[in-house]
C-alpha cells in the first residue's frame, strides 16, 4: 500500500493508517491510495476529505464576582470556528431585562448592573456569532449562577 494524504506529508506504507490533517485550514484533500499486489499488479483509488474548521467554545455556568482573585467574570470561551467580528453576549435578568450586552470576544460580565453587584441567582444570556466556516449566523443561549 502507498497513502498520498495531498497535504504535503509523506507518503506513507501501512495498512491502516493514522492521519492527522492540518488543523488551521479548512479545503478537501485529495487522499489517495496505490495497492501493489504480489503479482506486480497496480490498482488505485481516490477519496476527498474535507476538513472544516468546527465552532468550539466552552461557556461556564457559574462565576462568583466577591472580590478574591478568582472567577471573577462570566465570559464565553470562543476557541475556534468563530468570527471575532461578528458576535454579540447578552445577559438579562429574570425579567429579561438587558443587564449586560457585549460585542467583543474578549470582554466578559462582572456580574454588575448600573455600577452594582447583581444578586445572587441565575440569570439567562444569548450568543449571536457568525461562524468562519460557512458565514452561517448561530444562535445559543443558556444560564449561568451568580455566587458571592
Amino acid at each position: 500500500y502507498l497513502w498520498n494524504f495531498d497535504d504535503g506529508t509523506d507518503m506513507v506504507t501501512d495498512v491502516n493508517p493514522i492521519h492527522e490533517f492540518p488543523s488551521d485550514v479548512s479545503q478537501g484533500y485529495s487522499v489517495m491510495l496505490y495497492a501493489y499486489s504480489p503479482l506486480g499488479c497496480v490498482d488505485s483509488t481516490t477519496i476527498v476529505i474535507q476538513v472544516k474548521d468546527e465552532e468550539i467554545y466552552y461557556i461556564p455556568n457559574t462565576f462568583t464576582p466577591d472580590g478574591d482573585e478568582f472567577n471573577q467574570t462570566f465570559k464565553p470561551i470562543m476557541t475556534a470556528g468563530v468570527d471575532p467580528f461578528d458576535y454579540n453576549l447578552t445577559l438579562f435578568n429574570r425579567w429579561g431585562e438587558i443587564i449586560f450586552e457585549s460585542n467583543n470576544l474578549e470582554v466578559g460580565w462582572d456580574g454588575t448592573f448600573n455600577g452594582k453587584i447583581v444578586q445572587e441567582g441565575t440569570y439567562n444570556w444569548k450568543i449571536e456569532f457568525k461562524t468562519l466556516s460557512s458565514d452561517e449566523r448561530m444562535i445559543i443561549s443558556g444560564h449561568v449562577n451568580v455566587i458571592k
